[in-house]
């Protein structure tokens, strides 16, 4: 699950209290300063907070934010986050819990795994039905190992998304982590029976395959990955398992199960239009 920066907070927080010329200039003017960010995040944070300074409010702020996510200074753009999430103009608990969001995958992209699960807890507080915000505190619990609490997570996830094949794979990989083969197996199961071709799913159930014997199997689902996600990370772990096959030594590491699901961090990117 990756998950992007919305950018419908901002919008909507400056339409709930200026006037709709005004609301219209100060959304162009948001996205024209996010739409350098990709060729020039200095530049970008220069013109944010030259608009801040010109009364650009929230928006500018936040814009600021996202370039000092692309400089690299994930930390930095968490903290401002964070912050603005408690402003008196940052909108309805919806928004705030947004804000929040992107300030806890930003920490998580820093690696401050405890600022992390406290951003997303907070987020949870405002929208507690939120799956993808249940799975990214998982991922922040996960990153600390601390697995029972990640699968409670995903659990909650579930319990709100049935549907998304990644959740299962997320939770499978938090069961294989405590030892629970079987509950890692039905997870994988489900996250195949709602998507059969689903590449996380696939790469897991090869290395079962290949555990109990079955190196033809495994090598099929493995090769479905690199057909349908070559690029993927999914892709790129395979490769590595199909070369493992090629090694005519019994004693050959077998791919650990439950491993690559938590090694995908959050991209965290602005500019998607408001929906």
């Amino acid at each position: 699950m990756m998950q992007k920066i919305s950018i419908t907070f901002a919008v909507a927080a400056i339409c709930a209290w200026l006037a709709p010329a005004v609301a219209a200039e100060f959304t162009k003017s948001y996205e024209a300063c996010v739409a350098i960010i990709e060729t020039n995040p200095n530049l970008a944070f220069d013109t944010a907070l030259a608009w801040r300074d010109q009364g650009g409010g929230l928006p500018a702020e936040h814009c600021a934010a996202l370039a000092l996510i692309s400089l690299d200074e994930a930390a930095e753009a968490a903290s401002r986050l964070g912050n603005l999430a408690v402003r008196t103009d940052a909108g309805d608990g919806g928004a705030r819990a947004k804000l929040l969001t992107e300030a806890g995958n930003a920490w998580l992209l820093a690696n401050q795994w405890e600022n992390a699960d406290a951003a997303f807890s907070a987020a949870l507080k405002l929208t507690p039905r939120d799956a993808e915000l249940w799975t990214d505190r998982a991922r922040a619990r996960a990153a600390r190992q601390n697995w029972t609490d990640a699968e409670k997570d995903l659990t909650n996830a579930i319990t709100f998304e049935k549907s998304r094949p990644e959740f299962y794979v997320l939770r499978a990989s938090a069961r294989a982590a405590q030892g629970d083969k079987n509950g890692y197996k039905a997870d994988i199961d489900a996250a195949l029976a709602i998507d059969s071709t689903f590449p996380e799913a696939l790469v897991e159930r090869g290395s079962i395959k290949l555990e109990a014997g079955d190196k033809a199997g495994a090598r099929a689902d493995w090769v479905q990955v690199l057909v349908r996600a070559p690029d993927s990370r999914a892709g790129d772990a395979v490769r590595t398992r199909i070369e493992l096959l090629e090694i005519p030594n019994p004693d050959a590491p077998v791919p650990a199960l439950g491993v690559l699901p938590f090694q995908t961090a959050p991209a965290l990117t602005g500019g998607r239009p408001p929906r």
